[in-house]
């Protein structure tokens, strides 16, 4: 590791994205406390309260532009969690980022599993893994084809498709399993023939000229429905 020293000789841009990327890093205290202050010293000002504001500021002053790969996680909360028997299978979708989004607003809700198609990218993809920011270990992840899930899957299943109940309508069950469609090409006939014999299809009502969401959006609208519903019912 580069010491303070040899850091602080370093040409101004160098040392500027030098010390982006060694503040995304754990050290020592003390460490952390010289790459801050040099830090203040190239930016000329107070140091914001926390390493990723600064981090921030670095990047403005850098002209860098942060990608989501760049992201840091923030710490996992403490304390005992909530659990839901729900389940997500992931029906041949294209995009390792939204995969890695949905694992994480998986965990996030309180899901307990998530199937991803065996065309769907898995965790082996490393901008899966990156966009999960470690949620994968929380959760059972398991890639299957519809097919064998099909086989074994006992309880309620219900699909995220357009001309189904409204969300707000929609008969939530305590438990099941949501079929979630690609990107493109939405859920195959035989994930919305298996969804109609069962709890049917819910939807997102939209109200603006785009007729369809990011499909990581549209999960965590559905998650935190489904959370609130099987709750409110438990209270209630």
């Amino acid at each position: 590791m580069i010491t303070l020293r040899k850091l602080a000789s370093l040409p101004e841009g160098t040392r500027g994205r030098k010390l982006l990327t060694l503040l995304a890093q754990q050290h020592e205290p003390l460490y952390e406390a010289g790459l801050i202050e040099q830090a203040r010293t190239l930016l000329g000002k107070p140091p914001p309260c926390t390493v990723p504001l600064l981090r921030q500021q670095l990047a403005l002053y850098l002209g860098v532009e942060t990608a989501d790969w760049d992201l840091q996680a923030p710490p996992d909360r403490q304390g005992p969690v909530t659990r839901f028997p729900f389940s997500v299978y992931l029906d041949d979708l294209r995009s390792p980022f939204n995969v890695g989004s949905l694992l994480r607003t998986a965990e996030a809700y309180g899901f307990e599993a998530v199937y991803p198609s065996l065309l769907t990218p898995g965790l082996s993809h490393p901008r899966t893994k990156r966009t999960a920011m470690g949620a994968e270990v929380h959760l059972s992840v398991e890639a299957v084809s519809l097919a064998q899930l099909r086989q074994r899957w006992a309880g309620p299943v219900f699909a995220l498709e357009l001309g189904g109940t409204p969300v707000e309508a929609f008969p939530f069950p305590r438990e099941g399993l949501v079929l979630v469609g690609g990107e493109e090409l939405g859920l195959s006939p035989e994930a919305l023939e298996w969804a109609d014999g069962s709890a049917g299809r819910v939807s997102l009502p939209l109200y603006g000229r785009k007729a369809s969401l990011n499909v990581g959006v549209a999960f965590g609208i559905l998650s935190a429905a489904w959370t609130q519903a099987v709750l409110s019912r438990t209270a209630g």
